[in-house]
């Protein structure tokens, strides 16, 4: 499985959407490679929508964050991507091993942030 984290100064980021960087792992936990968020240079729905298109550029399976919003997260869910939730005290390969041991599964939007009136579209 390839993984994704949403990453910030090399830690776990706060805030998935707004992290600045993606770091994919292989399952030998190897980093595959380093992208900034496409979210950040676009506004609105279609820019959220561009990191879905990176995950599946990079064959990604599953993500891990820390903090995630409910529409974002269903979007990602909608994906067939698995979002597994992290401890930005966590190493990076404690994170790995947790996600593949599914032992903080976000299955549902509502385990995500409520969002704060965004009139974008989960489907």
């Amino acid at each position: 499985m390839i993984y994704a984290i949403a990453t910030s100064e090399k830690k776990l980021s706060h805030k998935f959407s707004k992290t600045e960087l993606f770091t994919f792992y292989n399952e030998e936990n190897k980093e595959i490679g380093v992208y900034k968020n496409p979210a950040l240079e676009g506004k609105g729905c279609s820019s959220k929508q561009s990191i879905i298109e990176l995950f599946n550029k990079m064959h990604c399976d599953g993500v891990i964050v820390r903090k995630i919003g409910e529409n974002t997260l269903s979007r990602l869910l909608n994906a067939g991507i698995q979002v597994e939730q992290g401890n930005t005290r966590h190493t990076t390969e404690e994170l790995l091993e947790n996600a593949r041991l599914h032992t903080s599964p976000l299955t549902r939007p509502e385990q995500g942030v409520k969002s704060k009136g965004s009139r974008c579209s989960t489907h």
